[in-house]
């Protein structure tokens, strides 16, 4: 059975028909969730939470053709309540916690300096992303962690696709703003070699 119908029959109620669904979106918005909250146990609360609200009000949404871009939609805000509330916490606590996971997931027994040095860039940027303010921050994190186009984007957060656009250039300039001078090449450095 194709989404459209799918989501018609969610909409009136299908338990059968909103399982399906959630389930075949699953992989999308733990996409999405992680590239906003970089926490497994966040992204699966996050997940879990969408699909209640979405169970909720799934009488209030009008149009199911539209039931992916209103499923993101819901996540948005839930990753952003999840991420309000973190401002409210203590930061020391989060950081261990974030090395650990990193240190566990990626290093494992055995970690190089390079791992070391590519985490530690990934994290500076992440730091440098979540710097950004809320909207240039979602728009960077669905167009570059989600692979969205603007065109979703635009759709998810109920925006002009123009306003989007204006969003991802002024997030990539305060970005490419905070960012190091890149250090020169060798070739630079000491004249070019024939």
């Amino acid at each position: 059975m194709d989404k459209m119908k799918l989501a018609a029959k969610a909409v009136r109620g299908d338990e059968e028909a909103f399982l399906a669904l959630m389930d075949a979106e699953r992989h999308r918005m733990s996409r999405i969730a992680a590239a906003c909250l970089h926490n497994e146990s966040d992204v699966l609360e996050a997940i879990q939470e969408t699909v209640c609200r979405a169970w909720l009000k799934r009488r209030d949404l009008r149009q199911p053709e539209f039931m992916s871009t209103w499923l993101v939609r819901i996540l948005l805000r839930v990753c952003t309540d999840e991420l309000s509330r973190r401002k409210r916490q203590p930061a020391y606590g989060r950081v261990d916690e974030q090395l650990e996971q990193l240190g566990a997931e990626r290093f494992g027994a055995k970690g190089s300096m390079d791992e070391a040095e590519q985490i530690a860039g990934r994290l500076d940027m992440d730091a440098l992303i979540e710097s950004l303010e809320p909207p240039y921050r979602e728009v960077i994190q669905l167009k570059y962690g989600r692979d969205m186009t603007l065109m979703d984007i635009a759709a998810a957060l109920e925006k002009p696709p123009g306003t989007v656009k204006t969003w991802l250039h002024k997030a990539l300039k305060q970005l490419r703003g905070q960012l190091p001078a890149p250090a020169p090449r060798k070739e630079e450095q000491h004249g070019k070699r024939s």
